[in-house]
């Protein structure tokens, strides 16, 4: 029987949960700052971080919040998670299998949720964004990081299409305008729309994922070859006929549940 969209998803990441461990891109904590501000953190507040990867984000929270559940499709993922939090004593984050897309967790259960760097691999990302209100309870924030794309066609189809060769559980990544159509239509108030351009390496971005030399040297090709709007766009940089880098563009949201906290 053929794999499930998900179950390549989950073999995709089990074979290379712990580059994403130590994955520069995920380290990087520029994008957690602007997050945090909007989402007005407390020690006494519950945290449900979705598809958590290597848990970068859930150990931050950890020292600003009262409990954090990291959760995420991928076993191995979680492991590599509880590495990093038992490095950094992030002892007050716990860890849930769980799909983005139906996650086990009552209504209203958190005060914050988090997703960084992941819905562009969730299949049915309103399913998901539904699923993220649902368990946050009203008046509480979920803050949302993720790559997105230039209005430009031209220049939506050439990184969305380097992406899918690079990594085929990629989904999409959205326009700023798809994600604001995205959030308003599940009634989500927006409170912060920020943006940051963030500079990969070419040579541990693309070996990441840990698919064959060939597929790496695709999407190198695709790249040397890359019109001049979209080399000058995404920042492009060569050496010696190689691809030394590039750069993207990362939004943050913060949104709001309506309603307001019953009281305690």
């Amino acid at each position: 029987m053929p794999l499930s969209e998900k179950e390549h998803t989950r073999a995709q990441f089990g074979r290379v949960a712990s580059k994403y461990r130590c994955s520069a891109d995920h380290t990087d904590k520029e994008d957690l700052d602007l997050l945090f501000m909007g989402l007005a953190l407390d020690p006494a507040h519950r945290v449900l971080d979705v598809a958590t990867g290597g848990g970068h984000t859930a150990a931050a929270l950890a020292g600003r919040s009262g409990r954090v559940v990291a959760s995420d499709l991928t076993p191995s993922m979680l492991r590599e998670a509880r590495l990093l939090a038992a490095e950094l004593r992030a002892d007050n984050v716990v860890f849930a299998a769980a799909d983005a897309e139906a996650l086990p967790f009552r209504d209203a259960a958190f005060d914050r949720v988090t997703c960084r760097i992941a819905p562009h691999h969730f299949p049915d990302i309103r399913s998901a964004l539904a699923e993220m209100a649902r368990v946050m309870r009203p008046g509480g924030r979920i803050g949302i990081i993720d790559s997105v794309v230039p209005c430009e066609p031209s220049l939506d189809a050439f990184l969305n299409g380097v992406e899918k060769v690079r990594d085929p559980s990629h989904v999409r990544s959205y326009r700023v305008e798809e994600w604001l159509e995205l959030l308003g239509g599940e009634g989500l108030l927006l409170l912060q729309a920020a943006s940051l351009w963030k500079t990969h390496d070419f040579p541990e971005w693309v070996a990441r994922t840990g698919r064959p030399r060939a597929v790496q040297w695709e999407v190198e090709s695709i790249f040397l070859s890359a019109f001049p709007l979209a080399r000058e766009t995404f920042r492009i940089r060569t050496d010696g006929g190689r691809v030394v880098s590039y750069s993207d563009e990362k939004a943050i949201f913060v949104v709001k549940k309506p309603g307001e906290a019953p009281a305690s």
